[in-house]
């Protein structure tokens, strides 16, 4: 069994928790939040552009880009929110073939979050040797 995983995944951003995306075997894997500090006073639509513009960045930091995108569940701490997170969605999305999706509601760790994305790529990691 391999004890060293370090020579088929790239971590980026590794925290004492979690890293902020991993790649493994061509595959990106990573989640995205809006810019912290989170603020509860902006409306989902703004979260969701802001969160879109870091997961544009992480992608680009893993070798990708949102044309690489394979999966992305959606995350919103209230439904209410869908048609203003669809709008911003689909406004990025536009003119491209569009990731399989999957949104739903649930309680997010922090109360000021609105909208959280796990996001599956094809990836060709551009991490330094």
């Amino acid at each position: 069994m391999i004890q060293d995983f370090s020579s088929i995944i790239d971590r980026f951003g590794i925290g004492s928790r979690g890293s902020s995306a991993v790649v493994h075997q061509g595959t990106g894997y990573f989640a995205v939040t809006p810019q912290a500090p989170y603020d509860g006073d902006l409306s989902t639509a703004e979260q969701t552009r802001q969160l879109l513009a870091k997961a544009e960045a992480r992608l680009a930091e893993i070798g990708s880009a949102k044309q690489g995108l394979i999966f992305c569940a959606i995350i919103l701490a209230d439904m209410d929110g869908y048609a203003e997170m669809n709008e911003v969605w689909d406004a990025w999305v536009s003119g491209m073939a569009p990731p399989a999706r999957a949104c739903f509601e649930a309680r997010l760790a922090n109360p000021n979050l609105k909208v959280e994305m796990i996001m599956v790529c094809a990836a060709a990691s551009t991490k330094a040797e």
